[in-house]
């Protein structure tokens, strides 16, 4: 609709007498939300009557000392009326700032607009002069009364033109019905209103400390609105003292706050104004209260009238600041900015949508669900009775293990604030309205936190600003930040759900950067949010991005003899009290991350492209803790089930960190990167000649020794003897597409893992990682902390630049866990038992050659002393051959025109076919026997065999002749039956 000015405008030219707003109609579409059920109050006999048509006389405001008097008529907006006679009472024109039309426009055109501040804007609204009336036909003529809100004296028409406007801003008159004192008065003013609850134990503590009473006599100080209600679920003090004569849920503005020094002592006193025309104060110093005969030098210092104290309700009483206290539920101040006074105002508004609507941080969480902060809690068991912290414990000599950090509360909007000089701000946050058309809906708790940071890191980390976890050493936050202050701890904060909630007289340094952090309290409680900071010097206010996103589904699961329910890396031994290793651990669901993109040596270059990536992973569960499957469930798992009336405890969820597994492809590109960027070159731009140092060299050897060993040259021996057992572990091959997965996790390797203490969630958070570590990838394995736990679960990667995540191939590879023992150590076939090693079937389920990786590894940790004491006996290889029964027949298989029946013993850690290794295809009934073993017999261990290949294909132990009976696969959730990977 065109302003009020161009519609005057339009009158005139029309020759048209009144406005007449088909906005807003004269009719029951603007009365009630539903017109075919009206509300209880409604009256069927309603006229729309303009002012001059009750009352001839009539202004905006009439100067009779009643000004600002005010009754309530059919609908429940004592709310409104009270916050309109607050700021009648205040000596600042807020009502008259209300109006934005000339003084005689309502009565020339019939036309007027109000200003309020709703949901972070003004808006202006325009409405017409006809306002909704009772009429009652008597024997002296025709009655009409205003069917609401309006003024004690009939001629002052401000209250029912708010109201009308108000009500046109939100739909309905019905609309209007119950509401909130501090609402109203932010909407009327722009400011930021507190609602201070008396009867809270930490308000009586500051009414007798002084802290409140200061605290009043400021606000006065600095013109701030003012005003005092008594809650009639609370009508009572806590002496049990009636009202004396004040109402119930209407609000008393203040008008003074005074100390006078009487005969026996300093009496603190405020002054109230008594807006409804009733309900005077009977109380000590009120009117009528010998008080003031007692102390004739107060009433000479108030300069208290004779005529004031006649008993009769007036318009103002005194009260003593105690009994204020203790009478009055409710302190309502609106807090004030004016321009004048050098105030600034800034403003950002925001949503709350998906992952956004993050939720408070966890301890505020239990804080809210009755746990006190800093409060110790008894440990968890699990379902053995251990402590939870077992799991963390066991970690430790392998992992770096942290305590949970914040799963969701990062994900929050965030704003960071820099200011250059020492500067006073007060922060508003306020959800969007929840009056609207259709309904009255509820506030839901909201809050948000502060955080500052010294300048000096925050610089340094200009490229991460985001808070990612709220301090604490083991949180992984980068250090360096500090929470600030809280809106939950704002001495004024209500326990109940506000529309607004602030932090008051903070003060800011420049020697730090601030983040802000709005938040529903409840997580995914979506909705439209407002922030504001009222500073009194200029401030720089922005919002940081939203963080970059990856979900990926998993689960942990056993179907027939594939299993990714591998449980955790390390174990307690409670028997021996100390942590061993979990040799199903690389059967759980593994992903690699890496950047999002190759990095080019553009990139160091380009000064926009980020040289860090901050990094926080969640692993959610999406069974709630129960089975992921009930279809699948079996006999074993019902032991614990509510069948048997025993509840099975659910297991804890955490997840491991480390770097990835890289093919020999992968290892010679990144070598080759690192190369080029550490090269030296002359002031010219020309490369320098380096000397390659011993470390490199020895790097060099042994890569030559590895490739001759799976070229099956046997000099390569002398060359891994003279260089030891090596960290191989993390070594892997591609095969086509197919990358093996990890295997175990070595003390030297860097890795961390999170501390198993929730059920539920479960997150790690990394600060700056590296985008030279990341393009060679870092392994994110999610385990429960028993094996054999069945569950769903979600891995949320969220980031601050984009990254790529990508599991593991889990349909063509499978890795089983075996052991030599005493029977099956057998050694190589220069032993005579060689034969009685473990011996595995692999069929291929493919009509042509296939490439296939086979590869044999063990725990570096757990072979370490054995092959110290003996590098020879304890080598290790694999034969493969033709048939279910050991043999050596060069002639069955062949690698480059070569037969190639067996790998070469080597004493590392792990041995491997060669590159593009080929098997053909074999009948139905024929399968290939692998056969793990030591050089020399009587070598006991656990091992790993694993097998990926570009091809379905079936891996089993032969039964009874070695393996372990636990076994698993890498994936088969496509398998179609026992053994079969398609």
């Amino acid at each position: 609709m065109s302003d009020e000015d161009e519609i005057i405008m339009r009158l005139e030219t029309q020759g048209a007498k009144y406005f007449v707003d088909m906005d807003f109609p004269t009719s029951d579409d603007s009365l009630y939300r539903l017109k075919s059920q009206p509300p209880p109050y409604a009256n069927p006999n309603v006229a729309w009557l303009r002012p001059h048509e009750f009352e001839d006389d009539n202004d905006y405001f009439k100067d009779t000392g009643k000004t600002g008097d005010v009754k309530v008529g059919g609908l429940n907006t004592n709310y409104l009326a009270s916050a309109l006679a607050m700021l009648a009472s205040s000596p600042l024109p807020f009502v008259e700032n209300l109006f934005g039309s000339g003084v005689n426009d309502y009565k020339k055109y019939g036309i007027y607009t109000c200003r309020f501040y709703k949901n972070g804007n003004w808006a202006d609204v325009i409405c017409d002069t006809r306002l909704p009336c009772n009429v009652e036909e008597t024997a002296d003529g025709v009655l009409s009364e205003l069917c609401y809100t309006s003024c004690a004296d009939k001629r002052e028409v401000f209250v029912p033109f708010v109201e009308k406007a108000y009500a046109k801003l939100h739909g309905t008159y019905e609309s209007l019905n119950k509401g909130s004192i501090s609402e109203a008065l932010v909407d009327l003013t722009g400011a930021s209103c507190d609602k201070i609850n008396l009867t809270s134990e930490k308000v009586h503590s500051s009414v007798n400390s002084g802290y409140l009473w200061d605290e009043l006599v400021s606000f006065h100080t600095k013109q701030f609105v003012m005003g005092c209600s008594i809650s009639d679920s609370e009508a009572t003090s806590e002496a049990g003292e009636k009202t004396k004569g004040l109402l119930t849920n209407v609000a008393y503005p203040v008008v003074d706050v005074r100390e006078v020094q009487s005969s026996t002592g300093i009496v603190k006193f405020v002054k109230f104004r008594n807006p409804w025309g009733k309900g005077g104060w009977e109380g000590d110093w009120g009117a009528g209260s010998s008080k003031w005969d007692d102390y004739p030098e107060v009433q000479a210092e108030l300069k208290v009238d004779d005529m004031d104290l006649d008993g009769d309700p007036k318009a103002t009483f005194w009260m003593n600041f105690t009994d204020l206290s203790l009478l009055f539920t409710k302190l309502y101040v609106c807090r004030t900015f004016p321009d004048e006074m050098g105030w600034r105002q800034y403003c950002c508004t925001g949503d709350w949508v998906g992952k956004t609507a993050g939720g408070a941080p966890i301890k505020n969480m239990q804080a809210g669900a009755g746990k006190k902060l800093g409060e110790e809690e008894k440990p968890e068991t699990d379902k053995n009775g251990k402590g939870v912290t077992s799991i963390a414990s066991a970690l430790k000599s392998h992992a770096n293990v942290r305590p949970e950090s914040d799963p969701f509360w990062f994900n929050n909007p965030q704003f960071q604030l820099r200011v250059t000089t020492k500067t006073r701000v007060h922060i508003s946050l306020t959800q969007q309205d929840r009056r609207i058309r259709s309904q009255l809906r509820e506030n839901y708790p909201i809050a948000f936190e502060v955080v500052k940071t010294k300048r000096i890191v925050a610089d340094l980390n200009k490229d991460h600003p985001r808070i990612w976890d709220l301090g604490g050493s083991g949180s992984g936050s980068g250090g360096g930040e500090e929470l600030a202050c809280e809106s939950i701890k704002n001495f004024y904060s209500s326990h109940l759900p506000q529309r607004e909630v602030s932090v008051c007289d903070f003060d800011l340094d420049p020697n730090y950067v601030y983040n802000i952090i709005p938040h529903p309290v409840q997580r995914m409680r979506e909705g439209k949010f407002f922030l504001r900071v009222f500073s009194d010097k200029d401030i720089l206010l922005e919002q940081i991005g939203d963080t970059s996103s990856l979900y990926l589904p998993g689960s942990w699961d056993k179907i027939n003899d594939c299993d990714t329910s591998g449980g955790p890396l390390r174990s307690f031994d409670e028997k021996n009290k100390k942590g061993k290793d979990n040799p199903r651990w690389c059967q759980n669901p593994q992903f690699v991350l890496t950047t999002a993109k190759p990095r080019s040596a553009h990139d160091d270059e380009d000064e926009d492209a980020p040289k860090s990536v901050d990094i926080k992973i969640v692993v959610r569960r999406t069974d709630s803790g129960k089975k992921a499957s009930k279809s699948r469930t079996s006999r074993d798992d019902r032991k614990g089930s509510s069948m048997t009336g025993v509840e099975k405890k659910q297991p804890f969820v955490g997840v491991n960190v480390c770097r990835a597994p890289m093919s020999e492809k992968d290892i010679k590109v990144a070598s080759q990167r690192r190369r080029q960027q550490d090269a030296k070159i002359n002031a010219l731009g020309v490369r320098l000649p380096t000397k390659e140092s011993s470390l490199k060299a020895q790097r060099r050897k042994m890569a030559a020794a590895q490739k001759a060993a799976e070229e099956g040259d046997e000099d390569g021996d002398e060359i891994h003897d003279s260089l030891g057992t090596g960290p191989t572990d993390n070594k892997t091959v591609s095969t086509g597409s197919i990358t093996d997965r990890k295997m175990t996790i070595n003390k030297e390797e860097w890795s961390i893992s999170t501390d198993y203490t929730s059920k539920d969630v479960t997150s790690i958070f990394m600060k700056k990682v590296d985008v030279e570590t990341l393009s060679d990838g870092l392994l994110i394995v999610p385990t429960l902390s028993e094996k054999g736990a069945k569950g769903g679960f979600t891995l949320e990667i969220h980031t601050d630049y984009p990254v790529k995540v990508n599991e593991l191939p889990e349909a063509r590879s499978k890795t089983l866990t075996g052991e030599w023992t005493e029977t099956t150590a057998g050694g190589s076939h220069l032993n005579p038992d060689w034969k009685k090693n473990p011996k595995y079937q692999l069929k291929l389920h493919s009509s042509e050659a296939a490439n296939v990786k086979i590869m044999l590894s063990r725990n570096e940790s757990s072979w370490s002393k054995e092959c110290t004491k003996d590098s020879i006996g304890a080598m290790m290889g694999f034969y493969i051959m033709l048939g279910d029964k050991p043999n050596r027949d060069m002639g069955n298989i062949y690698h480059d025109g070569k037969p190639w029946n067996e790998s070469a013993f080597v004493p590392l850690h792990s041995v491997t076919t060669p590159d593009n290794f080929m098997l053909p295809p074999l009948q139905d009934d024929e399968c290939y026997t692998i056969m793990p073993c030591t050089f020399d017999g009587g070598k006991k261990g656990s091992f790993f065999l694993s097998v990926v290949s570009e091809v379905g294909f079936g891996l089993s132990v032969k039964g009874g002749e070695g393996g372990k009976k636990d076994l698993g696969g890498g994936g088969g959730r496509r398998q179609t039956k026992l053994g079969r990977i398609d």
